[in-house]
């Protein structure tokens, strides 16, 4: 039986932070925050992610998204440099909460220690097969 969120299995997980990884290359995650976090802030009206170039530290912030009633911080649970930054919501925030796990990303970062961000985060496959 499917849950009320689907996680792609293709991907890492931070439960705490609602946030989805995907690894493109080694080390280089793609980052987004998953539909349950997308629920959680509601109807985004601004997206503002970290600039290409930018060093972000373990527990910083990859970018700011305001919904109504909130502002706050995508942290990251890993030190990296910022490689891209997807423009399509800073014009059209509402992609993140249509399309979290496709559109809606939001920053592809170089991971500072590969290995240590790999065994910080859950696999989507180890979640997907249960206990």
């Amino acid at each position: 039986m499917a849950g009320t969120w689907d996680f792609p299995p293709d991907r890492f997980y931070d439960a705490g932070r609602h946030m989805w990884f995907r690894e493109e290359a080694p080390g280089c995650f793609r980052v987004g925050i998953t539909a349950q976090g997308a629920k959680v802030v509601g109807d985004l009206v601004a997206f503002m992610p970290k600039r290409v170039g930018g060093r972000v530290e373990t527990g910083r912030s990859v970018a700011t998204v305001e919904s109504g009633k909130w502002v706050g911080a995508v942290r990251l649970p890993f030190a990296g440099l910022v490689l891209e930054a997807n423009e399509a919501p800073i014009d059209r925030p509402e992609l993140i909460n249509q399309d979290p796990f496709g559109q809606g990303w939001m920053v592809v970062v170089q991971a500072d220690e590969p290995e240590a961000t790999r065994s910080l985060l859950e696999s989507g496959q180890a979640g997907c097969e249960g206990p």
